[in-house]
């Protein structure tokens, strides 16, 4: 699995392990056969069963159980999005989370619903030099969709981590680009002003944006890619920030969300 940036540019290579959860499937439907159980159905040959725990929805959202009320209802079908830092103190892992309730009858379907995730993972390191870059590859590629049956096991748990080529971003550029939105959206203001207050009071904080805000995860994405970008790397919590879609629920610490289904008037109805 790999992207990659416009020849000629200064370019840089991110690898993401991965690690999937829930169900194997089968046929056209990916409905789930009676026989299949939950477990890790894939994980990248540079993990370890030891960091299944670590990356799975319950651990990384803060909850002691995910259902799938907690799932926004414009985002069923995809699928809430985590991105955080490992909340185990001693990590030094990205972590890039999808999770959604499908149908053991397959999308569209009506059967009994079942937890599907899938993760990526990165150095820390990475996602403090490149945010943009990798928010807009999870929001483009990072799918919950089941593995098969047919797939062969050995294959599934020894995966190649998925390797990205990405631009460097000039500081310039993406500061022109923000003073452009200062002027012309209602997102790059707050987000700044929130960021910059939560490094001065280091208290627990989210800002959420819904459907007048952004049109769609993918333009939620640009926008706090483009603003994480501008944070230099001595931003005293950028361990703290978690970035979410879709998930009716936040972590502690500074946590932009999207709601695809908030609509403005209830935007202050909605508990961080």
């Amino acid at each position: 699995m790999r992207s990659t940036a416009p020849i000629g540019e200064q370019t840089a290579e991110i690898s993401l392990e991965r690690l999937h959860y829930g169900k194997l499937a089968s046929g056209a439907a990916l409905s789930v056969p009676a026989s299949e159980g939950y477990g890790v159905t894939l994980r990248s040959s540079n993990l370890q069963p030891a960091d299944d725990r670590l990356m799975s929805p319950p651990q990384l959202m803060a909850l002691r159980r995910f259902d799938p009320d907690l799932v926004d209802s414009a985002a069923r079908l995809r699928g809430a999005l985590l991105v955080r830092l490992s909340p185990e103190p001693q990590s030094s892992r990205a972590i890039f989370l999808r999770a959604r309730f499908r149908p053991e009858d397959g999308d569209g379907g009506t059967g009994r619903l079942y937890q599907q995730s899938a993760v990526w993972s990165a150095p820390a390191a990475e996602w403090r030099r490149h945010p943009a870059a990798l928010l807009a590859m999870v929001g483009a590629e990072l799918d919950a969709i089941p593995d098969l049956v047919s797939d062969d096991e050995d294959a599934r748990f020894s995966a190649e981590p998925a390797r990205y080529i990405v631009r460097l971003l000039d500081p310039q550029d993406v500061w022109s680009a923000l003073e452009d939105s200062l002027e012309q959206s209602r997102w790059a203001a707050p987000t700044l002003e929130f960021l910059a207050h939560g490094a001065e009071t280091g208290k627990d904080a989210t800002l959420t944006f819904g459907a007048d805000d952004f049109a769609s995860e993918a333009a939620f994405l640009r926008a706090v890619g483009l603003a994480l970008q501008f944070l230099p790397a001595s931003y005293p919590r950028w361990r703290e920030i978690s970035v979410v879609s879709g998930l009716r629920h936040a972590p502690q610490g500074l946590c932009l969300r999207y709601l695809p289904s908030l609509r403005a008037a209830a935007q202050n109805a909605v508990a961080a």
